[in-house]
């Protein structure tokens, strides 16, 4: 038998034997258990520790050994690019200062064609030329063609004696391609007082030969000269030198151009159009450019007039366009693919000298003003906002303006292919700052960027050159960089950590088997430990459930009995009496139950003589009251009847008045008594609904017009809002309808002394929602509900001043609630309330 939770006393019993007899024993199998695994974990932690710890002692070894290569070797390969780069810009100032000796010596040569074509062709330097490149095969990249393929012929030098053998490196001879004998200026001229050229001299057909005004900037090279307003200043000795001048040479391709490329853009296939770039486009239009020096021609103490050298800029390039940072040393033409290569900078942050001349600044050979440098999108957006020329615009804007990574190229400047280096406008590009911050004093240095993915090394250095112009700036001419891939310094150092780790792998390996080895040993003696507690465990737990079963079963069998009396009684027999068969404590259980069940009974025949007396007492209710409604009624009618006709027979105003007040009062007391039986029907459940077809909006307006005239006499505001949407039909009780309406709008325009009374019907889904809004005095929070019970107003005053019983209210709620519907109150105190109340929209 189940007690009321499910389980019998049986198997309770049987569970406190379990819970402490066999729960003891399964906790010292269990914590048995947990100090040999224990044990076995120790052991096994010791053995693991000790084997990290050798694994960890060998990789710190391998990888502060090889951070220190790495660290020795960047020092190295920074000191060594460093000096590299300052030897560049040191020799490149050499070189130019070389031509203002030129210059100075072309002042004392007379102003004569032939002596100025000796000089220039006494003058050149050799020029480096790669020879052809061609499309590989697979049209993916450039390729050397076969001149261009260097051919050792010889074996590899070989130590001639022992003690030159250690460290014994031989290199090939480099790489070099054809040298071409060019004049180091493509023009002289003599330029008189006036501005016009007297004599002219040209070594390259890209020079005009014409004697011209260069007073005139359109007569002078690319119409982007404006040098003779500089040589009126010149005092005898002293020396002009131009910035870098030339035609901007622009490229739609960054990087290698291939059919891929120009396919990827858009473009047919055409590299001899594009900027020249090394490489990456061996076949495309070089930059070609001048530098000018100028200085007084002086006869008897008197300027009469300027000699003038235009430098060729090529022998410029030639200083930076073959080194290279890495092993390979030199190459005979520039790479900046894997970005290992040097470039020159101006004064003012320009770039002069670049392995792709695309990004050489330069200038529009048609109008002569300089070419849109490469902007940030954001500069280039307010540049194309402003309507200015691109020198205008820049000349008002901020240099070096929060240059970050984050910044973009602008895109359409790429798809134009105009993308010459200005650092001052490069604001994408954040280690122009940086070589502007090395080089602000006239200095070195260098500086690591994150670039492409890869962490490089750019160096950069000040040329050291000051004629002119150039001393105005710490930088002198401007500065060199070269930038190269800081894992090309440490290769033998990351090879080395990779043997080491090789080694230490396969250490780490052995370790790792004689570890495994000794955790299984740990594992199988864990597992037989475990195996045989569980066994011991068990086999003693069967025993004591036994045992408890045993004894479970010899207690619950009078129980058993006790309860099956029990269920007899429950199910109604209420004769039955448990037998007393003995007076230990199960005894006096079953007398306990015997008395019980005589109470019990007792009470049953109690309840059923009440039962009797209630419905005899309700019957006599509801028999008086219907007597004392025909009673009430039947008098109050005559007395109301009688009152109308004294009314209107009345011989004076002052028995009509008299006459009116016994009709109020009778109608007043009839509406009362009314109420009250309503109520009282209610409660006994004897109301009965009628159900008719309603015309919900004629039934409203009847029964507001009654309270018309009230409102009008008060001066408020009535109205009566219907919804358009309301169903044409409603099924209810159109009397008691009216009847809780009407006793809505009587409240309302009682207790309103001045505002507004409107009534709001409204179809809300399934119900009509009728709202009674007034404007009176509100009725309190905490008064809300109570004004819902019988006999009970909001107000003590109120109910005095305006008559009422208290039950309108109560009467109007379950009217509603019987309709089905349901009636609720809205209203602050001094604010007006709102009553509203819902009737099913139901059609059958």
């Amino acid at each position: 038998m189940l007690s009321r939770s499910g389980l019998g006393i049986r198997t309770k019993l049987i569970g406190i034997f379990v819970l402490i007899k066999v729960i003891p024993l399964v906790l010292l199998a269990w914590f048995a258990w947990q100090g040999q695994v224990w044990l076995a974990d120790r052991v096994s932690g010791s053995v693991v520790g000790m084997v990290q710890q050798m694994r960890e002692t060998a990789e710190i070894v391998a990888k502060t050994t090889t951070d220190s290569a790495i660290k020795a070797l960047d020092d190295a390969a920074r000191e060594s690019m460093e000096r590299m780069t300052t030897d560049v810009a040191r020799a490149v100032a050499a070189f130019l200062y070389d031509r203002d000796a030129d210059i100075a010596s072309a002042a004392l040569l007379p102003p004569d064609a032939g002596d100025y074509r000796r000089f220039l062709a006494a003058r050149t330097r050799g020029v480096e030329r790669h020879h052809a490149w061609v499309l590989a095969p697979d049209g993916t990249k450039w390729v050397p063609g076969p001149e261009a393929t260097p051919r050792y012929d010889q074996p590899p030098a070989q130590p001639s004696l022992p003690d030159q053998a250690r460290n014994f490196n031989y290199r090939h001879p480099d790489a070099v391609g054809r040298i071409e004998a060019r004049p180091l200026f493509l023009e002289m001229t003599f330029v008189g007082l006036d501005g016009t050229e007297r004599v002219k001299v040209t070594s390259s057909d890209h020079m005009n030969t014409a004697l011209r005004d260069v007073s005139r900037r359109e007569n002078t090279y690319l119409k982007a000269e404006t040098y003779f307003p500089a040589l009126q200043a010149l005092k005898p000795g002293e020396i002009y030198v131009s910035d870098v001048i030339g035609a901007y040479v622009g490229s739609p391709v960054i990087g290698p151009y291939t059919p891929a490329a120009a396919q990827k853009r858009g473009l047919s296939f055409v590299p001899e159009q594009a900027g020249y770039a090394g490489v990456e486009n061996p076949v495309g239009k070089r930059f070609q450019g001048i530098i000018r020096w100028a200085t007084p021609v002086v006869r008897d103490g008197k300027v009469t007039g300027w000699v003038t050298l235009a430098l060729d800029h090529t022998h410029v390039m030639e200083f930076t366009d073959h080194i290279l940072p890495t092993g390979d040393r030199y190459s005979p033409l520039p790479d900046a693919t894997s970005g290992n290569y040097a470039f020159i900078w101006d004064y003012k942050g320009r770039s002069i000298v670049h392995p792709r001349h695309y990004f050489i600044t330069g200038y529009d050979a048609e109008t002569g003003e300089p070419a849109p440098p490469w902007m940030d999108q954001g500069l280039y957006d307010g540049w194309k906002a402003s309507g200015q020329s691109v020198s205008d615009y820049l000349a008002s804007v901020k240099t070096f303006d929060g240059q970050s990574w984050d910044k973009k190229g602008a895109v359409q400047q790429i798809k134009a292919g105009t993308l010459g280096l200005d650092c001052r406008y490069l604001n994408h590009a954040p280690q122009c700052t940086g070589w502007m911050d090395l080089t602000q004093n006239g200095g070195s240095g260098s500086f690591d960027i994150f670039w492409s993915g890869l962490w490089k090394l750019t160096t950069a250095a000040a040329i050291p050159y000051r004629t002119g112009q150039y001393g105005q700036s710490p930088r002198g001419f401007g500065f060199v960089t070269i930038g190269a891939n800081v894992d090309d310094f440490h290769r033998a150092a990351t090879e080395s950590r990779q043997v080491a780790d090789r080694i230490v792998a396969e250490h780490d390996a052995d370790l790792q088997s004689r570890l495994d080895a000794v955790l299984s040993l740990v594992h199988t003696q864990v597992t037989t430990m475990a195996q045989q507690l569980a066994a011991s465990t068990v086999m003693m737990s069967a025993v004591v459930i036994v045992i408890a079963i045993w004894m479970a079963s010899f207690l619950t069998r009078r129980i058993t009995a006790v309860v099956q009396g029990i269920r007899r009684f429950e199910d109604g027999d209420m004769a039955h009496r448990l037998p007393v068969q003995s007076n230990d404590e199960m005894g006096v259980l079953a007398s306990s139950f015997n008395d019980m069940a005589d109470r019990v009974g007792e009470s049953f025949q109690r309840a059923e003589e009440a039962r009797l007396r209630a419905e005899e007492a309700s019957r006599m209710k509801s028999e008086f009251l219907a007597s004392m409604s025909h009673e009430l009624r039947t008098p109050l009618n005559g007395i109301i009847g009688f009152a109308e006709l004294i009314k209107d027979d009345a011989a004076d105003e002052e028995m009509r008045e008299n006459a009116e007040i016994i009709e109020k009062s009778g109608s007043h007391l009839l509406n009362l008594v009314n109420t009250i039986l309503d109520v009282a029907k209610i409660e006994a459940g004897a109301m009965t609904l009628a159900r008719e077809t309603v015309d919900i909006r004629t039934l409203v307006t009847e029964v507001a017009a009654i309270h018309q005239s009230g409102a009008d006499a008060k001066g408020l505001d009535f109205q009566v809002q219907l919804a358009d949407d309301l169903p044409p039909a409603l099924v209810t009780d159109p009397v008691r309808v009216r009847q809780v309406l009407h006793n809505l709008l009587s409240n309302a325009v009682k207790f309103t002394q001045a505002g507004r009374v409107h009534t709001v019907v409204a179809a809300d889904k399934d119900s009509v929602v009728i709202r009674v809004i007034d404007s009176g005095p509100g009725i309190a929070l905490d008064l809300q509900d109570k004004i819902f019970e019988k006999f009970h107003q909001g107000d003590a005053f109120l109910t005095r001043s305006h008559g009422g019983t208290g039950l309108g209210l109560t009467l109007a709620r379950h009217l509603v609630e019987l309709m089905g519907g349901e009636m609720s109150l809205e209203s602050q105190v001094g604010q007006g309330s709102t009553f509203v109340f819902t009737l099913p929209a139901g059609h059958s």
